[in-house]
């Protein structure tokens, strides 16, 4: 092959690299002007939802026990609204089933129910991840007296205090588990035979 024929060789290959880089060149523009063009869709879809509704959280609690105390389960929905970045409040609704045996003068008799009702509250960050927590947690449920094995549904308030942990899956989503004491708890009355509430929930 002579020194022509590896010239023009030279010449085609060198020729296609300027092509591709030229190619190159050109795609990466359209990449950039494509990635803006979503960028502002996404912040014009931002803009125009209500401010107010950017600081809105929705989640929430599920669980459940089984015990010789008693056995129960929960489902607890709830909104979320952040007043800043280290303080947030809220309501939601609050689901019980519940079992439990009663000792009484004609023996033990075991009794099942239906609770729900309402829950306010406000929680404050420390410091990353500790936050206090306090719960208002009205419950309509039937109250069973073992003296004349009777019950009747009332409305029963709990007030719980208490704190725990939060660890964060992204600017708006986090998970939680903490423990409430409820200051009002009356052992003959209220809906928990114990003032202690452990919890475990998310919000996004």
């Amino acid at each position: 092959m002579s020194y022509k024929n590896w010239i023009l060789i030279g010449c085609f290959c060198l020729s296609n690299v300027v092509f591709a880089q030229r190619k190159l060149e050109q795609i990466d523009p359209e990449k950039k002007e494509e990635q803006q063009k979503e960028e502002q869709q996404k912040q014009a879809n931002r803009s125009s939802r209500p401010a107010w509704l950017e600081k809105v959280s929705f989640g929430g609690n599920v669980g459940g026990t089984i015990s010789n105390l008693g056995s129960f389960f929960t489902v607890q929905p709830m909104a979320f609204y952040r007043f800043s970045d280290v303080t947030l409040a809220g309501a939601g609704a609050t689901y019980y089933y519940w079992s439990r045996d009663f000792q009484t003068t004609q023996g033990k008799v075991s009794f099942s129910d239906n609770a729900y009702g309402l829950n306010l509250f406000a929680r404050q960050l420390l410091f990353d991840p500790a936050f206090v927590h306090a719960e208002y947690m009205p419950l309509n449920f039937s109250v069973y007296d073992v003296n004349t094995g009777d019950s009747k549904r009332e409305w029963v308030s709990a007030f719980y205090l208490g704190g725990g942990v939060n660890q964060s899956i992204s600017d708006r989503s986090s998970i939680y588990i903490m423990i409430l004491y409820d200051v009002l708890h009356n052992p003959n009355k209220s809906f928990r035979t114990s003032p202690l509430d452990f919890r475990t929930g998310f919000y996004f």
